[in-house]
């Protein structure tokens, strides 16, 4: 009886052994996090290149109805401006009224409540992500504070 209970009591690791395990964790954690933190900034700016890719379908589809399309080329050029922390989307024209060209590009977003909410460290806290529609009908940008905006930017 006094061998089992001996047997019984000796279950389970030594200090050595999890201070040895603690140890082999803590230099993976080291050696994987910076990886892994770089990762999630390439998700985050993957992310924000397709809601800019969307911000422009829905410039191109509203210039793909003809009464949009001349509401928006006949009145010089027209601006979709997003605000990268707080997602809003607005358009201004070099006219005084919104056209219904304008209220199409809304529309094709969600309304004139659309969010377009950016992640990224580069483009969440700007507030001036712009599109430009000339008298053509030529879509340029994204521009973000008036600098050229190239697809995968990531900060340093």
């Amino acid at each position: 009886m006094k061998k089992t209970q001996k047997r019984l009591g000796n279950k389970g690791f030594s200090l050595v052994e999890l201070i040895v395990v603690i140890a082999i964790m803590a230099v993976l954690v080291g050696v994987l996090a910076p990886t892994l933190i770089r990762n999630i900034e390439k998700s985050r700016v993957s992310k924000d290149d397709q809601n800019l890719d969307t911000v422009r379908g829905a410039i191109v589809n509203a210039l793909s109805v003809e009464s949009a399309y001349n509401s928006l080329t006949k009145e010089g050029k027209v601006t979709v401006t997003v605000n990268g922390s707080t997602g809003a989307v607005t358009t201004a024209n070099e006219g005084t009224s919104t056209n219904p060209g304008q209220e199409e590009i809304l529309n094709n977003l969600g309304g004139s409540s659309a969010k377009v909410k950016m992640t990224s460290k580069t483009l969440k806290d700007a507030t001036d992500i712009t599109f430009s529609i000339d008298a053509n009908g030529n879509v340029t940008g994204p521009t973000v504070g008036g600098k050229a905006y190239a697809e995968g930017t990531t900060a340093k």
